[in-house]
Formats: structure tokens, C-alpha cells, sequence
């Protein structure tokens, strides 16, 4: 059995990312007895390390077989690296880099000398990445120039500046796939028997069952799905629902904690996510427009007949 190269490249990825994470975090934790050299040398290192986004780009780290590796270069494959890393100082990094790109460097010449690029395998993973590459161009440049401060701000105004507190819920519950299932648990409750325990031995919801006993959380009303939020939110706190409440998921038996008023928060510390938010939108945007002005064509009838259709929700019993 051949192994695909979208294995090789996880593979790959993973070892470089797991590598740099665990290293790094050895890096940044301290030794049990540390020197103590004088101020004078901290504060030379600590500007040296900081320097590095300001230093000359074709400066050359290292060079494998007469290639460079350049700061340019380390810069721009920092950018890449995954959200745990993002927030590790660059001067923390930058010797795992090095030493990592410089692998890499040195596979890639192989690849190359061994002459796969012809292969017929290699020229469509070249084409697919060409396609995506090109699509990823096109929607940054008909998004980006749209993301200003501008339009975050009125983002802000509109969803959030001079609105009430939001209401949040701390909410349990249990999901049943019928309705006899989620009376018959009611009826448990009212005798007596424990939320958790009962979520435990009878929720099919798996990720909220086992030691949550239930336990969503803290949530806002349009976190949930309607039907669900609709009964929760109009639940007095302290209190079970009496009857099931039907969601596409099944049935809940609800059960909430307690209620509190969260404070609208600063654009500062909103601005990431309505930044995520507004790219979001305007690449469905851009997508939907660019969709209108094409000519399309669908063969349903085949679509159809290879589509697996989802199973039926759950009826009453």
C-alpha cells in the first residue's frame, strides 16, 4: 500500500512543529539554579534577540551547498508557523529555524537532484497547489484593501458599542434520541436521582457526558441551537425543564445553574475576531459574486444519485 504525499508532508510538518515546540518551551523555562550575569549583558542579548524583524533581510543564517538561508528567509516561514508558536519571541525560535530550514533545504536539494519534478504524481500535486495558490491571490486582493480600521470600527458600533450587557446561561443537559428516552429521565430527576449521573449513563451528546456530567458551560444565547436556546433562556435559574425540548439533535432534558450579565467589551479587545469576522464575510462575498457571474451547470441527476443522504432526525414516541 503506497502512502500519499499529503502523509509525508503532515509527517513532515509535524515533526518540524513538535520539534520547535518542545525546544522552545525548554528554552523558555527557567534553569533550577540560574547564573546571574550582569545587567549590562542581559540587556545586550535581549536587544540582540528583539533586533531581528529590523535586521538586514539578505543577511545570510546559513548555507547548504552553496544555498542561503537568510533572515528574509526565516521571517517569511515564521509567518507560517502554528498559533502555539506565534507568541514565542523570535529570538527564542530562531536557532531551531535555522536548524530546521536548513534540513528542509537539504531534502529539497535531493528532491531535486533525484528529478521527480516531472513525474506525472508530482505535476498534479504542482497543479492543485498552483490552483490554490492563485484562488488564495485573487480573494486576499479583493479582501484585504476592504479590512480597515474604518470598517472595523463600524462593525463595532453596529454590533456592539451602546448595547446591553450580554446575558449568559451556565447550562447542563442531557440528549436522549427519543422523547419516552428524555420523560423517563425527567421523571428520574424529580425522584431524586443526580443531573450528572444521569448524563453520564444516558446522554448520547459523548463530549459533554463523561466527567462533565453534562455541563456545557457558560454560553450565550446564540451559541445555541434555537429551539434549545429558546427553552434554556426562558428557564428561571436553579431549574430543570419539565418537559423535552426537541432540537435536530434530539431531545434535551435542560437544566440551568445560574445567569449573569457580561460587559460589552472594548473595540480593543474585539478588534481580532470582527477582523476574522469581516474577511469571513467578504470572502463569502467575493465568492458568491464571482459565482453569480459565471455560467454554471449541474448534471443532478448524477450528483443525486451518488449523494448520501443524512438520516432522518428522530420522531416522538
Amino acid at each position: 500500500m503506497s502512502i500519499s504525499n499529503k502523509t509525508f508532508r503532515f509527517a513532515a510538518s509535524l515533526l518540524i512543529t513538535s520539534s520547535l515546540f518542545s525546544t522552545a518551551l525548554m528554552a523558555a523555562e527557567p534553569a533550577k539554579e540560574p547564573a546571574k550575569p550582569a545587567k549590562a549583558e542581559v540587556a545586550a542579548a535581549t536587544n540582540d534577540a528583539s533586533s531581528l524583524e529590523n535586521a538586514d533581510k539578505s543577511t545570510v543564517l546559513a548555507t547548504v551547498n552553496g544555498q542561503n538561508i537568510t533572515v528574509g528567509d526565516v521571517l517569511d516561514a515564521r509567518k507560517l508557523l502554528p498559533a502555539q508558536l506565534s507568541q514565542i519571541p523570535t529570538g527564542v525560535l530562531l536557532p531551531m529555524m535555522v536548524d530546521q530550514m536548513v534540513d528542509q533545504k537539504a531534502v529539497q536539494q535531493a528532491a531535486e537532484k533525484a528529478n521527480l519534478e516531472n513525474t506525472p504524481e508530482v505535476q498534479k500535486q504542482l497543479k492543485l497547489a498552483k490552483t490554490s495558490i492563485i484562488q488564495d491571490a485573487f480573494l486576499k486582493n479583493k479582501v484585504e484593501p476592504t479590512i480597515t480600521p474604518e470598517a472595523i470600527k463600524k462593525f463595532y458600533d453596529e454590533n456592539y458599542a451602546n448595547k446591553p450587557p450580554l446575558k449568559e446561561a451556565h447550562i447542563r443537559h442531557i440528549l436522549v434520541k427519543t422523547q419516552a428516552e428524555a420523560e423517563k429521565i425527567i421523571k428520574e430527576l424529580k425522584a431524586g436521582k443526580k443531573f450528572a449521573d444521569l448524563a453520564k449513563a444516558s446522554s448520547i451528546d459523548k463530549a459533554t457526558a463523561g466527567q462533565n456530567g453534562g455541563d456545557l458551560g457558560w454560553v450565550k444565547a446564540d451559541e445555541l441551537v434555537p429551539d434549545f436556546s429558546k427553552a434554556a433562556f426562558a428557564m428561571k435559574a436553579n431549574t430543570t425543564s419539565t418537559t423535552p425540548v426537541k432540537s435536530p439533535f434530539g431531545y434535551h432534558v435542560i437544566q440551568v445553574l445560574a445567569y449573569k450579565e457580561v460587559p460589552v467589551p472594548p473595540l480593543d479587545k474585539v478588534t481580532p475576531m470582527i477582523r476574522q469576522k469581516l474577511i469571513q464575510q467578504n470572502v463569502k462575498t467575493v465568492i458568491d459574486d464571482t459565482v453569480k457571474q459565471s455560467q454554471i451547470t449541474k448534471n443532478d441527476a448524477v450528483i443525486k444519485k451518488y449523494t448520501i443522504q443524512p438520516p432522518s432526525p428522530p420522531t416522538a414516541q
